[in-house]
């Protein structure tokens, strides 16, 4: 593991150990290094540690004598996690020949747990082996565990390095770091830290804040108590309030079931706000530099949290941003977790007595920003030395990110005449100043922090009790949020958060915003009259060359948005992206050029994008449905013309598409609705497009659809189906019979895992055999995968068995059988998903009800394995295509009454590729329907009614042994029945229909006379008249279709 050629002339920087003695550095010049990095196989050991490691590696800040083992639950050999590593490593600035020789330094250890005592024995071997071999040139052998690994695993982790994997003192030292979070709350901090304190004592741990660890927040100490002005102003005699501010242009972005469990509160201004503001209010510790340093600044730290009272709901404004539960990593829909937080805070000190601290963070905002603002009070005279002319307020901003920079706004002369006040700012930007004009940048947070754990400097990391009463200060309003429900305000996506917010501070704090101001990178544009703005680099420019003009553009750029923007362009087209976020647009064009040059250009805003547009317009929107929607198509139909068209591509209710289609007609706009299923992966690759719109719209768009979808054989998944709704509606059924598949594979795998007691690897290998009979499809492909899925999170058992058995919804499903209920077609297929979806989010309802309610009694049912498997096949196949009959009569119906003329036949071959319903089977479908457009039921096609017939018997013992054994199979049950009821030409539903008469007067039709009948059942029963007349409002017409 020695490698002398690091650099040239192995040279380590110089700013690294500027006052260190040959003593200090005696960890770097003649020791060896083994850094284990717990959890290698996960995303922050990818992303953040090894690459931060890579950077000390290659400025010299490692032993030359370093190993660096990376441990985890994956059976994986050196080679695989060197694999696994290298794409992160060569997207840093590192030539691939420096990250090669970093790579030969990195080995892996596998575990059956973090805590196997085994594999903590054999890692032992290798570190003592490794420390041995390299003895003679090192005078300690040190060692730093890296816990990149969930809380949970803490102790087990702590036990193994106590007891197997601690160096002895005499010859060097053990170190941790371990990542947030340190618990939810107060009490999960205590059971934490004394999980850990046990093992290790608190000059062992390095509890890392990587905010601690930016350029300017490690600069405050600097800037404060070295320069003798800075001082001088900092208390509440010159200081009106402080406000630190995180935002973030996203949301969750399918982290969503991770986020929820923390919110904003957690996952900012508890841990990272929290601790700049100590800094920020802190008395000057009695040093800054030296061995003493670590525990003078902790030591007045702790010293402002304990001048601060907790937190109460009052002193809080929480929000939400639109459609936040949407994200289908999010359980609970009705979720109260906060993505915004703006919280008022004081310390009650000598110095800040009185001063407001405002901390407020949130998510899905107008731009990405993390920075400290302290705004100083009126200048003392102003308005009468000024004769009443405004004198803003003077600003210390310091910027964390983007691009580190400090600046002062300061009042200067305004050009020309007068002596007016206007703010300009006094600036000092880290990157320009500093690392313009050099190779060198300035050092990411990880890499200083890691650094700091190798010196044993304890400065920039959290303290046990600096923990502590963080946590006191935020667990009674977490607890109101929790416990007591208190309500978020729901806020646009793209803007400042909630109104309330910026009124809260006003109010509360102080705060004057300067409206006037608007700073820009080395500039300042003022929005008062008679100023010049200087233009901003994203201002729109106001024409285009023809050259410059776009195909098609496409706005909202969550990832389906981008996949099928990048899609387009890939087939040729020259796309233009717009957001309400701008990060996203940058992000799309930086994938577009990652991915191939793709010809993709963004927009600054909706009228920038329609001007970059060529004529006819031609605008796909993939925003949330409802008010996004109708936002989105009011704002660009403000810049569009004539001849242009709107194609919105979302999940969207049908009636909303004629709605829209109707508002734009008299402007002369096309609107198509589009159904596009296949995921995120299909709109990247080729989805299936159902549009439905203007005849006329769809030839100018065409061209485009037909070369994006998912190609079968000679044709692709896109055509069209009729005016405007047809799309939205097949799209809608498409997914109703997605949601009964889905739950009849579901009842399936019940049947196979709890049934037959197969194992996740016995059932991956019955469905890919499967899949290579009539039963081929999406479905049943990915089922196979995910039941094969080892689960990455824990390196033990599978991912599915891992998942809660709470299924979400989006909406779809629902309307589907809305929709049945409404034109009066039977989907019981459909419905029992829907059904099952409902009972499964009723999670703690059934953990309750299995403890009274009981099923068989007898639980070991002997069944010959083989034969049920047979059965399972068959009954699956039928009931799949139950799902399928279902929903085509349910287009067909709507189709009449709408007078869509949609061809069923085409419906079929839409689903054939792209989309989650695909299946071999609908070759057949579309077949089926070619031949017989009139077909009344798929079911009673020739080739599928024998099919069925063949299958019944085997349906039948399916549902039986579901039955018997306690097995919920609500959809593979009501198929079967949905089939008895269909085959029958006569049903019970006289009995129903003389109960109706009965009681309601409802009238009845016989068998063998014409007309409508009432029967006087009892002598109570009066004659009723004209028994037609009885009838209104009934649903007792024969569909054309069975005439």
């Amino acid at each position: 593991m020695t490698d002398t050629n690091l650099r040239p002339g192995g040279i380590i920087p110089v700013d690294a150990f500027e006052h260190a003695s040959p003593k200090d550095l005696e960890w770097l010049t003649s020791s060896t290094l083994v850094v284990v990095v717990m959890g290698a196989s996960g995303d922050l050991a990818k992303k953040k540690t090894y690459p931060s490691l890579l950077n000390l590696y290659d400025d010299n800040l490692l032993p030359q004598n370093t190993m660096i083992i990376g441990y985890a639950r994956s059976k994986l050999t050196n080679d695989d996690l060197r694999d696994r590593l290298r794409p992160f490593l060569l997207k840093t600035s590192h030539s691939e020949v420096v990250v090669e020789r970093f790579l030969q330094r990195c080995v892996y250890q596998g575990g059956k747990s973090y805590g196997d005592l085994d594999a903590f024995e054999e890692m032992k071997g290798r570190m003592e082996e490794f420390e041995a071999k390299h003895s003679a040139e090192s005078s300690h052998a040190n060692r730093l565990y890296y816990f990149a690994i969930p809380p949970n695993v803490f102790a087990d982790t702590g036990l193994a390095i106590k007891e197997k994997g601690m160096q002895d003192d005499a010859k060097g030292w053990t170190r941790l770091i371990v990542e947030k979070p340190f618990g939810r709350d107060l009490e999960s901090f205590e059971v934490l830290n004394k999980t850990l304190s046990q093992h290790f004592n608190e000059e062992m741990m390095f509890r890392i804040d990587h905010y601690l660890g930016k350029e300017m927040v490690q600069n405050l100490t600097v800037l404060r108590f070295s320069n003798i002005w800075f001082e001088r102003v900092w208390n509440s005699e010159n200081i009106k309030c402080v406000m630190l501010t995180f935002k973030e242009p996203f949301g969750t972005d399918g982290r969503g079931g991770y986020f929820d469990k923390y919110g904003i509160i957690r996952d900012i201004l508890q841990n990272h706000l929290l601790q700049v503001l100590t800094l920020l209010a802190m008395e000057a510790p009695h040093v800054l530099e030296g061995p003493k340093a670590g525990k003078a600044i902790r030591d007045a730290k702790v010293a402002v949290l304990n001048a601060i009272e907790p937190i109460r709901p009052e002193d809080v404004v929480l929000g939400q941003y639109e459609n936040y539960a949407d994200d289908p990593t999010i359980e609970n829909k009705d979720t109260n977790t906060p993505t915004f937080a703006t919280i008022r805070l004081f310390v009650n000190t000598p110095r800040w007595h009185g001063v407001p601290f405002i901390m407020k963070a949130g998510k899905a905002l107008n731009e990405r920003k993390a920075e400290m603002r302290v705004q100083f009070k009126d200048a003392p005279a102003a308005d009468y030395l000024f004769q009443g002319t405004d004198t803003p307020r003077n600003e210390l901003v310091m910027r964390m990110q983007p691009h580190e920079a400090m600046y002062m706004k300061t009042n200067v002369k305004s050009p020309g005449f007068t002596a007016k006040p206007v703010q300009s700012e006094l600036e000092v930007n880290y990157d320009t100043r500093f690392f313009a004009h050099q190779k060198e940048a300035n050092p990411d947070a990880y890499t200083r922090l890691i650094l700091d754990v190798l010196q044993g400097k304890q400065a920039a990391f959290v303290r046990d009790d600096e923990l502590r009463r963080a946590w006191e200060i935020f667990t009674p309003i977490l607890h109101s949020i929790e416990k007591d429900g208190l309500q978020p305000i729901i806020y646009p996506q793209g803007g400042r958060g909630p109104p309330e917010s910026d009124k809260f501070i006003a109010d509360n704090a102080g705060y004057v915003r300067n409206e006037d101001y608007v700073f820009y990178e080395g500039s300042v544009a003022r929005k008062s009259e008679g100023t010049n703005k200087q233009p901003s680099k994203s201002e729109p420019k106001k024409g285009y060359t023809d050259d410059e003009l776009c195909d098609v553009g496409l706005f909202g750029l969550a990832v389906m948005g981008q996949n099928f923007a990048l899609n387009m362009a890939e087939h040729g087209f020259k796309v233009c992206v717009g957001n309400r976020s701008p990060a996203k647009v940058e992000l799309t064009v930086k994938r577009a050029a990652d991915e191939g040059n793709l010809p993709i250009v963004g927009a600054t805003n909706p009228e920038d994008l329609v001007a970059r547009l060529s004529k006819p317009r031609k605008i796909v929107i993939l925003v949330q449905a409802g008010k996004p929607v109708d936002d989105m198509v009011s704002t660009l139909a403000r810049y569009m013309q004539p001849g242009d068209v709107i194609i919105d591509g979302g999940n969207e209710w049908f009636p909303n598409s004629i709605r829209r289609a109707e508002f734009l007609e008299p402007k002369g706009i096309h609107f198509i609705g589009m159904g596009i299923s296949g995921g995120e992966e299909g709109a990247r690759k080729g989805p299936s497009l159902m549009p439905g719109g203007p005849k006329d719209a769809y030839d100018l768009v065409a061209p485009i659809l037909t070369k994006c979808a998912a190609e079968v054989g000679d044709y692709t998944c896109a055509g069209y189906l009729g005016p405007v709704g047809a799309g939205n509606y097949v799209k809608m059924v498409h997914n109703g019979i997605e949601y009964g598949d889905m739950q009849l594979i579901a009842e399936v795998y019940d049947v196979l895992k709890n049934v037959l007691n197969m194992t996740n690897e016995e059932m991956a290998d019955l469905f890919d055999e499967w899949n290579k009979t009539e039963l081929e499809s999406y479905l049943i492909e990915i089922t196979a995968k995910i039941l094969r899925k080892k689960d990455d999170l824990t390196d033990e058992g599978y991912v599915v068995d891992k998942i809660l058995d709470k299924t979400g919804m989006k909406g779809t499903g629902k309307w589907t059988i809305q929709e049945a209920a409404e034109k009066g077609v039977a989907a019981p297929t459909m419905a029992s998903a829907l059904d099952v979806r409902m009972i499964s989010a009723r999670k703690e309802e059934r953990v309750e009800a299995e403890k009274v309610l009981a099923g068989p009694s007898n639980t070991g049912i002997e069944a010959n394995k083989e034969q049920v498997l047979d059965d399972l096949k068959a009954a699956l196949y039928a009931s799949k295509v139950c799902s399928y009959a279902q929903g085509l009569s349910l287009i067909r119906a709507a189709s009449e009454e709408h007078k869509w003329n949609v061809d069923l036949s085409e419906c079929a071959r839409l689903w054939t590729g792209g989309c989650i319903i695909r299946a071999k089977v609908l070759d057949r479908i579309q077949k089926a329907f070619k031949e017989n457009p009139t077909l009344p039921n798929l079911l009673v096609d020739k080739d599928f009614s024998n099919e069925i017939n063949e299958r019944s018997g085997a349906w039948r013992r399916v549902v039986a042994l579901c039955i018997t054994s306690g097995t919920g199979c609500p959809s593979l049950c009501n198929s079967l029945s949905y089939f008895d009821t269909y085959r029958r030409g006569r049903l019970t539903a006289n009995l129903t229909q003389a109960q109706r008469d009965y009681f309601g007067g409802h009238t009845y039709e016989r068998t063998d006379q014409e007309g409508r009948f009432h029967a006087q059942w009892t002598d109570a029963h009066k004659d009723i008249g004209d028994a037609s007349k009885r009838t209104a409002g009934e649903n007792l017409q024969t569909l054309s279709s069975f005439n």
